[in-house]
């Protein structure tokens, strides 16, 4: 069994446009909403489709909340604004169960039309699989007990997926599965490719150097 958790703060519109997705996916596997202190209707949607716990804002901490009601072997990370493909969860189950890996995440799609953004999900794809170092919105999963012997995401806040991946990469063995994950764009959208670009290049610079995430956290606001 999979447990799916998802972090979300203010997502009524995401959950709202996608809610046969998440119709969909809860028939497959345990879904375990976190929210993080919404003054929208995100608690009301999501408790529609899965269990609603509350923890306090950012990712990490609601990430780890949602472990505590874990049922699954496996738990899968997910953004709300990010979809997989229900067959992508056999996949997981597959590659696991057969030993081909311990965790990882998908190929990454982002949904937007555009060479720029083909480009972006490449090298995106090529980095995780380089490095073995994953971001969020690639959906990272990986087994239970691996996960609580890691100590979970480091409650930063900013870059917890980056810090959590590279931290566990030398003792669990990760893959990239070729199933994709669906990314929404709208961060670029919003920010401007150039900035996020610039921003994340910065945030690449401060992980590689351990400077402080509640200074980057500034940078990187919430776009919803």
């Amino acid at each position: 069994m999979i447990s799916i958790i998802i972090p979300v703060l203010n997502e009524e519109k995401v959950l709202t446009e996608q809610k046969e997705y998440f119709e969909i996916l809860s028939t497959h596997a345990q879904l375990i909403f976190v929210d993080g202190g919404s003054d929208d209707q995100t608690p009301v949607l999501a408790a529609q489709w899965g269990e609603l716990l509350t923890a306090p804002k950012g990712r990490a901490s609601q990430m780890n909340r949602g472990v505590d009601a874990a049922k699954g072997q496996i738990l899968l990370f997910l953004h709300a604004d990010t979809r997989i493909q229900p067959e992508a969860l056999q996949t997981v189950e597959d590659s696991i169960f057969k030993n081909v890996c311990d965790g990882g995440c998908f190929t990454q799609v982002i949904e937007r039309r555009g060479w720029i953004y083909r480009w972006i999900a490449f090298t995106g794809n090529c980095r995780a699989r380089w490095t073995k170092v994953f971001y969020g919105d690639q959906g990272i999963f990986i087994l239970r007990d691996k996960f609580l012997e890691s100590g979970g995401f480091p409650e930063v806040a900013l870059c917890e997926d980056v810090l959590f991946t590279r931290n566990i990469r030398k003792k669990v063995k990760l893959a990239v599965l070729n199933d994709p994950v669906f990314c929404s764009s709208r961060r670029w959208d919003k920010q401007g490719l150039l900035k996020t670009f610039f921003i994340n290049l910065r945030i690449n610079r401060c992980i590689l150097l351990n400077q402080d995430f509640d200074r980057l956290a500034k940078l990187y606001r919430d776009i919803r």
